[in-house]
This record gives C-alpha cells, structure tokens and sequence, in this order.
C-alpha cells in the first residue's frame, strides 16, 4: 500500500508478533525482486508514493535497481506532478547541489516552495538558508520560525543564533521554541522513544 510508518509503530507491532504491513495486512516481501514488483504495481496504478519510491532507488541505485538519475528525475518529477511533496524536495537538493544534473537555483526554488507549501520541514529551512544567503534576513527568519514550529531543531538553532546577535526579538525566539516544544510533544509516544534506543535495524531483527 506504499503507506510509510515511524519506527515507533513498526516496534509496537513487532510487540505484538506482527510482521505484516499494519495497514493493509499485506506481508512484507523478504526479497528485492518481490519488494520492487510490489513498487511497480502501485507505479503502474499511478501512485505518486510508489512512483517516488522508483524514482529514490533509480537515484541511489539500491533495491535491485541500477542507478539511473536521469529516470530518477523522471520519476521525482511525475510523483511532484501528482502532488507529492517529498519528490519536490528531492529534485530540489538535486538541483542545488548540481551532482549528476545541471546546477539550477530557480528550479531549486521553485521545488523547495512547492515542498514547504505541503509542509516539508527541511524544504521550509532550505528556503530560509537560501534567503539568509541573500542577505533577505527578515524572509529568512520567517520560514525558519514556521519550520521551528513544526519541529524542526535545526530551524530554532537558526532562529536563536538571529536572536542572540540582535536579528530577531525576544518575541520571536519564544514563539519559535514554545511551538517547536508542542511539536516534539505532539510526535513523541513511549514506542518512539523506544525505537530511538534500539536503532531501525535491531527493530527490524526483532
């Protein structure tokens, strides 16, 4: 079903000797070639999650896939077509970084606006160091406060360093930490915790 689950909830159901997809009941595949079938299914139906997930292994070359990031970019941009906030994020440090495609700073922008405006927290600081690169310091802090508020630590570090040399108010930094900290509390769950402990790969042995 493509659906994406925390670390927390995978422990939870390993808890209770299940080991099956928690949504759909459908049994995780042991091998890549099973796992990358199941991908194309769901890329075959059109669904942008799945088509993301092609596009990430043609980029990295991992599950069985060779790396490709020519149909990398493909993919990301027909998932960020379907509305897909990550694969607007993806192309955008694509096309920043300018490794293995042609550096482009607007079209950078230009997805990293499309991802924040979906609530992508690191696409939102992105926006915010790229504005404190352009010395637009007002523009800068308020994309930092948004994403601080949505929990971001990087954000409130930014934030705070603003405040600490005069470039934002008291105000400013209290109502960036005072969300960050409803963030955290909202997210953070004894299973979560607990999956931070063990580490993604001792839960997955369990």
């Amino acid at each position: 079903c493509m659906k994406r689950v925390c670390n927390g909830c995978t422990l939870a159901t390993r808890k209770r000797g299940m080991r099956d997809c928690p949504f759909c009941r459908t049994a995780v595949p042991d091998e890549a070639s099973k796992a990358l079938a199941m991908v194309q299914k769901r890329v075959d139906a059109g669904d942008p999650v799945a088509i993301y997930a092609l596009g990430d292994a043609c980029h990295w070359g991992v599950h069985g896939v060779a790396r490709n990031v020519t149909r990398a970019v493909e993919l990301y941009e027909r998932a960020a077509e379907l509305g897909f906030k990550r694969a607007h994020y993806s192309l955008g440090c694509l096309y920043e970084e300018g490794i293995d495609v042609q550096k482009d700073t607007v079209k950078a922008i230009r997805h990293f606006e499309a991802a924040a405006m979906c609530g992508h927290v690191s696409a939102r600081f992105n926006l915010g160091c790229g504005e404190r690169n352009a010395k637009n310091l007002s523009a800068a802090l308020q994309h930092w406060i948004i994403a601080a508020k949505l929990g971001d630590q990087h954000s409130l570090s930014e934030v705070k360093e603003m405040f600490k040399y005069g470039l934002a108010t008291k105000g400013d930094y209290a109502e960036s930490l005072c969300g960050y900290r409803s963030a955290i509390e909202e997210m953070s769950s004894p299973d979560r915790d607990e999956a931070n402990a063990l580490g993604h790969e001792a839960i997955r042995e369990m």
